[in-house]
């Protein structure tokens, strides 16, 4: 499902039981994110090189008894991964995990650069830092994620959908992640208030489609955590809320504007970065007192209010 990435490296593959052996996998491929969910009937051993330009980790589902990476057994804290170098596990019968590799040069792009710096480090040593209860809640919530996809692959088609994807794929990592906050020479106050404002000035000129949280620090160069304190402190709600109710607002501007026998609920949508469509049904009601069916198919003007003045 999706686009082709770069050739994923290579590994010598060797059957660790005599008996049966079948490997399953479900996947999802973006331009910047590889996921995919595998598990075995045999045991298997890997050995070679992983993805050139990729981060690479390994959400656990369930384990077999004599599973291990690089030659140590999973710890109680974190989460297996590697930078491109040598790949060393052994997947016992009965393994299920989620893999994922995502493309160093977008992670660079779409976070600040201690942020960045910090996942490199932590994967450079094998375990990016992270609760046993956040890592059951991300794979929990990346095995709905590819289910729901496969279900209704749609969304691929649509680009800003896509790109939502992968920031939520991101943003999904970093809540999970143990990081230490970022150091700045600004104190607090001064750095969330500079933060603001650069952000609303980045919004104001921004696709709203393909914008995340995750790229706007990046651009500001702020922590997301630092970000977050400050959008709460002066409006009371996320970042992450204020960009996807800019993006409500969008999607009804489209689907006033739409002529009847135009575009459905479920383009525009995806088109404006909703790929979750019930989720996006519920929300836009919630804000705007109407199913976005009942938009559509009112032709009208735009005269809702404008969230950035």
């Amino acid at each position: 499902m999706g686009e082709r990435l770069a050739p994923l490296g290579s590994a010598c593959l060797t059957l660790c039981t005599g008996g049966p052996f079948r490997n399953r996998k479900q996947a999802l491929v973006t331009p910047n994110w590889l996921l995919y969910r595998e598990s075995f009937l045999g045991g298997l051993s890997v050995q070679g090189l992983s993805p050139p330009g990729m981060l690479g980790f390994t959400v656990p589902i369930r384990l077999g008894g004599h599973s291990h990476y690089w030659g140590a057994t999973l710890p109680e804290q974190g989460i297996p991964a590697t930078l491109p170098d040598a790949l060393d596990a052994r997947m016992d019968a009965g393994q299920d995990h989620l893999i994922a590799l995502m493309r160093l040069d977008w992670l660079r792009s779409q976070v600040d650069p201690l942020t960045a710096l910090a996942m490199e480090r932590c994967a450079g040593a094998r375990l990016l830092p992270a609760t046993p209860r956040g890592r059951r809640i991300l794979g929990a919530w990346l095995r709905r994620l590819l289910n729901r996809l496969h279900a209704d692959p749609r969304v691929m088609g649509y680009p800003a959908a896509v790109a939502a994807l992968e920031s939520e794929l991101l943003e999904a990592l970093l809540r999970t992640l143990c990081l230490a906050a970022p150091r700045s020479l600004l104190d607090g106050a001064t750095r969330r208030r500079r933060g603001f404002d650069l952000a609303i000035d980045h919004v104001r000129a921004a696709d709203l489609a393909g914008l995340s949280v995750a790229a706007l620090c990046a651009q500001v160069e702020i922590s997301q955590r630092t970000l977050e304190y400050a959008f709460r402190e002066r409006l009371g709600t996320s970042p992450m809320e204020f960009i996807r109710r800019l993006r409500l607002h969008a999607a009804r501007r489209a689907l006033l504007a739409t002529p009847r026998g135009g575009a459905t609920v479920a383009q525009i949508a995806m088109t404006f970065g909703f790929y979750q469509l019930g989720r996006f049904s519920a929300d836009y009601r919630s804000l705007f007192g109407e199913l976005p069916s009942a938009t559509l198919a009112r032709q009208g003007v735009y005269t809702g209010a404008n969230l950035l003045g």
